[in-house]
């Protein structure tokens, strides 16, 4: 017996060293760093609370590539993610590390088509779809950093689509089971014209202490005009969206499914941008202060979208982004939010992307 686990363990070095022998070693490093300031105290921090997102995350992979063909080439990445919360102190490295980047990826490309595949922990930046922040929220973007799953991708011609998995919880004592199932897919019909959907399927499930599970689903389908889609840096565009959720308490036997509308419109000039998002819908979030049966209230845990979309609800946003160099972006952008009652409240926004993987 141990004679035949020496000579497995053997055939897998030489496996490795074969395998590594036709790749490459990479690595690289990320600096992002975030000033987001929420002040809401005219609608009394009823939607979301007055407060600043301010930290600096420091991205480091490893990893190695090999090609299968010349069409299909494998990376398997090992990484860290360091995040330093300002006005916190670190007394140790514990203090710091955020999450594990682990994931094996496939990579798919011809003159035709491309075809991407990846399995286990992954940074969201691959996740390339234009989502109404209904289904995920800027601050989500912004502060949940990797997914943990599964990601396709595919893209031919003038339709593209992805699908990706979020793992989010393990059930436990009194940790709750939860993932998410993202869906997002477009097709322009016309250069200037195209057709899509995306989609957010969150299923909320129990732990011991607390069963039950809540269903939260979005399914956006929309139509998108771009009037200046001969211009290389400019965009004029307006994009009609329908809105639906289909949710429901299964404990309790509860089903709600709101609906509304989204529209969209968008004017870039080179590094400046203005955006509008007007919509209308029913309460898009109607468990939201509701609690699960141990008592705890489902709120952000089970809504990771926009806490917004409960009525009339209006968000400008003038932002300011220039690309200093291949490397090294910056955006600076003021967002506010409207509703029946007026002035809800405002963002003071700056990032910096310093990437160089």
């Amino acid at each position: 017996m141990k004679r035949y686990l020496i000579s497995v363990v053997f055939m897998l070095i030489l496996s490795a060293g074969s395998l590594f022998a036709e790749g490459r070693f990479f690595t690289g490093s990320g600096l992002n760093y975030v000033f987001d300031n929420h002040e809401f105290a005219r609608s009394h921090n009823s939607y979301i609370p007055s407060e600043t997102i301010h930290f600096v995350r420091v991205t480091h992979l490893f990893g190695w590539e090999f090609e299968q063909s010349e069409n299909l080439t494998y990376n398997m990445v090992l990484g860290v993610d360091l995040v330093k919360q300002m006005g916190t102190k670190v007394n140790a490295l514990r203090d710091i590390v955020e999450d594990i980047p682990v994931f094996f990826e496939s990579d798919y490309r011809d003159e035709v088509k491309s075809f991407t595949a990846v399995l286990g922990s992954y940074p969201r930046k691959l996740v390339g779809g234009d989502y109404s922040e209904l289904l995920m929220s800027e601050e989500t973007i912004e502060t949940d950093f990797n997914l943990d799953g599964a990601y396709l991708g595919f893209a031919k011609g003038r339709f593209s689509t992805e699908l990706a998995l979020d793992w989010m919880g393990k059930y436990g004592n009194t940790r709750k089971e939860r993932f998410q199932i993202l869906s997002y897919g477009s097709w322009s019909v016309l250069p200037a014209l195209s057709l899509g959907w995306a989609g957010s399927f969150y299923h909320y499930a129990g732990s011991v202490m607390a069963p039950g599970v809540v269903d939260n689903h979005h399914l956006q389908a929309f139509v998108k005009y771009d009037f200046a889609q001969d211009s290389r840096d400019s965009e004029l565009s307006l994009k009609l969206s329908a809105l639906g959720s289909y949710q429901k308490d299964r404990l309790n036997d509860d089903l709600r499914l709101p609906f509304g509308g989204e529209l969209e419109a968008k004017a870039v000039w080179k590094s400046f941008g203005l955006r509008n998002v007007t919509s209308y819908t029913k309460d898009m979030l109607p468990f939201y202060h509701d609690t699960d049966s141990a008592g705890n209230l489902y709120g952000d845990l089970l809504y990771r979208g926009s806490k917004f979309y409960k009525g009339f609800y209006d968000l400008t946003e003038l932002y300011w982004s220039p690309r200093l160099s291949r490397k090294l972006n910056i955006k600076l952008s003021l967002r506010y939010h409207w509703g029946r009652e007026g002035l809800l409240g405002s963002e003071q926004r700056f990032s910096l992307l310093f990437d160089i993987l």
